[in-house]
């Protein structure tokens, strides 16, 4: 490609990344407003954490509509490190709507680090989480792609979540 086409290439992204990151932050804040009430701790998730979700006895731990790993997703992943991203994206670019903050050289450095390490923690857990809800569990694509799941699987993987569902049917 070359140096200078490289350059320019490399302006184009860093320029859309800038402006499309305070849609991340949108995106953030409404992903919150939508499920935080879902991910709330419940019934059986301080079984699922203690067990890791049955993977080390190969026992089934029941779970509700979201279970102890997708609730460590939400908080951690999506929540804590998206306002993580969102806040040092904005000092980087200077764009911090409500307090003063002296854009220095070390004060970007460290946006940086906090940004670029946060920003690789959230893709790596996003990684192993679309895995598991693509190819790592079957049934579960079916869902995402529809809205819905059949019965068999969601008492299979979401028992608490079943069981409510048909208490009230």
């Amino acid at each position: 490609m070359g140096g200078a086409a490289y350059g320019s290439f490399l302006m184009v992204c860093k320029n859309i990344h800038n402006f499309t990151g305070p849609l991340f932050t949108i995106c953030i804040v409404i992903f919150f407003l939508l499920f935080a009430h879902k991910n709330l701790p419940g019934k059986g998730d301080l079984q699922w954490h203690l067990t890791f979700g049955g993977i080390f006895s190969g026992k089934h731990v029941p779970a509700g509509f979201f279970n102890g790993g997708e609730k460590i997703w939400f908080w951690f992943g999506m929540t804590f490190l998206g306002l993580v991203i969102s806040a040092s994206g904005f000092v980087l670019d200077m764009i911090v709507p409500f307090m003063t903050i002296e854009y220095t050289r070390g004060t970007m450095q460290i946006a940086n680090i906090i940004h670029s390490s946060a920003a690789i923690l959230m893709s790596a857990m996003a990684m192993g989480h679309i895995y598991i809800g693509t190819i790592g569990m079957e049934g579960s694509i079916d869902g995402m792609k529809t809205g819905y799941v059949d019965a068999t699987w969601a008492k299979e993987h979401h028992e608490l979540w079943y069981d409510e569902l048909n208490k009230k049917g």
